[in-house]
């Protein structure tokens, strides 16, 4: 009997991890991205305006006088690298942060902000410069597709249940902005719906 009030003990106080989609909508380089030459810029995109409050840029370097037990769980040496082109407590979606040339090697950078909301998020991702990459993901001028279904109209913002967009976005559910309110004008809740957006999150062609 012991045992088994132990065992529901344990689960109730197991923490939960409750799913919710990511505050940002995509960074660039992209997470685990291999590129052939050192970006100029890195990008944050959030899904809503952010702040950043710091950011922090590391070059790794396998440390080989680590222990096996630490070697196994990936230890590596960080040497970090100066930024001095990133604009803080500006509230944007889009945030560029400028980068002195970088050579070949694996690098990880680290971010915190507050959202909209006023919470503090934070995040990290990586990236590899090599010979063997592949050129970057460029976002000045494109549009890219989606597809997805209308959650909800609220003034000129469309919140859409959408799958993957390209290699840009994972599948989310996010509000966007529409600049031409007109073509709201026929949408409802549960439209499947095709649509272009640009670099800053917007709408810019939408099908119903």
């Amino acid at each position: 009997m012991k045992f088994f009030r132990l065992v529901i003990l344990t689960v109730l106080f197991v923490p939960t991890i409750v799913g919710a989609h990511s505050p940002v909508a995509y960074v660039i380089p992209q997470d685990e991205a291999i590129i052939k030459e050192s970006p100029a810029t890195m990008e944050i995109v959030f899904t809503g305006p952010s702040k950043l409050i710091k950011v922090r840029l590391y070059r790794l370097e396998p440390n080989e006088g680590a222990s096996l037990v630490s070697g196994l769980f990936g230890e590596a040496r960080q040497e970090e690298i100066a930024l001095s082109d990133v604009q803080f407590m500006e509230e944007n979606k889009r945030h560029l942060i400028g980068l002195p040339r970088l050579t070949d090697g694996m690098y990880e950078a680290t971010w915190r902000a507050i959202s909209e909301d006023g919470h503090t998020i934070k995040g990290d991702f990586s990236f590899e410069i090599s010979p063997n990459g592949i050129d970057p993901v460029a976002v000045e001028d494109q549009t890219f597709k989606g597809e997805g279904i209308v959650k909800r109209i609220r003034g000129t913002k469309l919140t859409i249940k959408h799958g993957a967009i390209g290699d840009l976005m994972p599948a989310m559910t996010m509000e966007y902005e529409v600049p031409d309110k007109a073509v709201l004008k026929e949408l409802k809740k549960g439209d499947q719906v095709s649509f272009e957006i640009n670099k800053d999150l917007e709408i810019t062609n939408l099908v119903d």
